[in-house]
């Protein structure tokens, strides 16, 4: 889904990535509930993060599962990113954990209340939610069940 705009612009209000989200669990055949993890684009930036935070709840409501995200220690590496995290959320579902942001001090306000952890997380089911964005306002959400 896009939203258009500036080359580096996000729309505050998430919209684009809600609707992505939305319509990769429809396709997938899942609700919410369903979903056992969310790797978060989480690029670090205010607008980006806030509005990605809020793109979640507009979704998951209070009942977001555990949220990661892993620039913080791969950096952004722009088109292979959303491949990377593919397969880093797949290891992750095999072996029960969802790794933590060991960097994470204190979540912005903006995020809360995300299950975000510094701490690695149980996933509370065999499908995660990735989460995507590129230049242009670009958004893609992908849904993936572990073997």
């Amino acid at each position: 889904m896009s939203e258009g705009g500036a080359l580096l612009g996000v729309r505050a209000d998430g919209d684009g990535l809600a609707r992505a989200m939305q319509l990769a669990l429809a396709d997938a055949g899942c609700g919410p509930a369903d979903i056992g993890m969310i790797v978060a684009h989480g690029n670090g930036t205010r607008a980006s993060d806030a509005s990605e935070a809020i793109a979640i709840r507009r979704v998951f409501g209070a009942a977001a599962p555990p949220v990661t995200s892993f620039k913080w220690a791969l950096g952004h590496t722009l088109a292979a990113a959303a491949v990377l995290d593919t397969v880093l959320a797949l290891d992750a579902l095999a072996a029960g954990e969802v790794p933590g942001i060991a960097t994470l001090r204190e979540t912005d306000r903006s995020c809360q209340p995300l299950p975000v952890s510094r701490r690695p997380q149980r996933p509370r089911g065999r499908i995660a939610l990735i989460l995507s964005r590129g230049f242009a306002g670009t958004n893609a959400a992908l849904v993936v069940r572990a073997a």
